[in-house]
C-alpha cells in the first residue's frame, strides 16, 4: 500500500508547477523538452516558465529570480519581526508560498555552504529564523485550533501548511472533548 503524500509533498508539487518570472542573463537557445519547445530567448528578456524549468536555467547560469520571488535572509529578518510583535496575538498573514521558500533557502544555504564556509553564519541564522517562525506560529494555530470555532478571518492568514495543521489540532481536540464528556459536547 502506497503512502499518502504529505501536505508539504502536495504544496511543493503544486508550487513546483506554479508559474515563475525570470530575467535572462543571456541568449538562450530555442531547445525541446519532451513535447515542449523553450525559446530562443534574448538576453534581459522577462519570460515566465514553471518553476522547475526555471531552476533549472537559473542553475545552468542562464536567468535569475525576479527579487520578488525570493525569500532571502533580509526578508526572512522582516517577517520574524512582524511574527515576534507584541501585539501579534493575532497570526500575521504569510505569502502563500512562504515555507515552500524557506525550505528552498535552506537547501541553497546548505549547496553553497558545501563549496563556502563562510555561508555556514548565513545557513544558522536562516535555520535560527525559521525554527522561530514555525515555533510561534504553531503554539498560535494549536491554541486557535483548540479553542473550537473555525473562521475564515482566522484560515484566511494561514499557509496550506498551516491550515491542515490548524484542521489536525481542531479535530483532535473535539474528538478528545467527546471522549471525555461525551458526544453532547459544544465548545
Amino acid at each position: 500500500m502506497e503512502k499518502e503524500p504529505s501536505i508539504v509533498e502536495i504544496v511543493d508539487t503544486e508550487l513546483e508547477n506554479s508559474p515563475s518570472r525570470i530575467t535572462l542573463l543571456r541568449e538562450f537557445p530555442e531547445t525541446r523538452i519532451g513535447d515542449r519547445t523553450l525559446g530562443p530567448y534574448r538576453m534581459g528578456q522577462e519570460i515566465e516558465l514553471s518553476l522547475w524549468i526555471a531552476q533549472h536555467l537559473v542553475q545552468m547560469g542562464y536567468a535569475r529570480f525576479k527579487e520578488e520571488e525570493q525569500l532571502t535572509l533580509n526578508t526572512l529578518s522582516t517577517t520574524h519581526y512582524r511574527q515576534t510583535l507584541p501585539a501579534s496575538n493575532q497570526i500575521p498573514e504569510l505569502p502563500r508560498s512562504f515555507y515552500f521558500q524557506l525550505r528552498r533557502l535552506i537547501k541553497d544555504l546548505k549547496n553553497l555552504e558545501v563549496k563556502d564556509r563562510t555561508k555556514a553564519r548565513e545557513l544558522d541564522k536562516a535555520l535560527a529564523l525559521g525554527w522561530d517562525i514555525v515555533n510561534l506560529r504553531v503554539k498560535k494555530i494549536a491554541s486557535l485550533g483548540a479553542s473550537g470555532g473555525q473562521t475564515t478571518e482566522v484560515t484566511s492568514k494561514l499557509t496550506l501548511e498551516e491550515k491542515a495543521l490548524f484542521e489536525k489540532v481542531r479535530q483532535n481536540v473535539e474528538s478528545w472533548k467527546k471522549d471525555i464528556l461525551g458526544s453532547e459536547t459544544t465548545n
